[in-house]
């Protein structure tokens, strides 16, 4: 069980590390945009933080 945890949280950050990589690095402003967007949309809790 605990590898699974284990796992599990490994595959969450690698999944946000990437989703990050590709936003700094690969999108334009308006993917940027439109990334914010989806986030904010799905987590509106992440607004006060993703949004300037």
């Amino acid at each position: 069980m605990k590898t699974f945890i284990i796992l599990l949280i490994g595959a969450i950050l690698g999944s946000a590390a990437t989703f990050y990589y590709i936003y700094v690095n690969h999108a334009d402003i308006a993917e940027q945009a439109l990334m914010r967007d989806t986030l904010t949309t799905y987590a509106p809790f992440l607004e006060e933080y993703i949004n300037p």
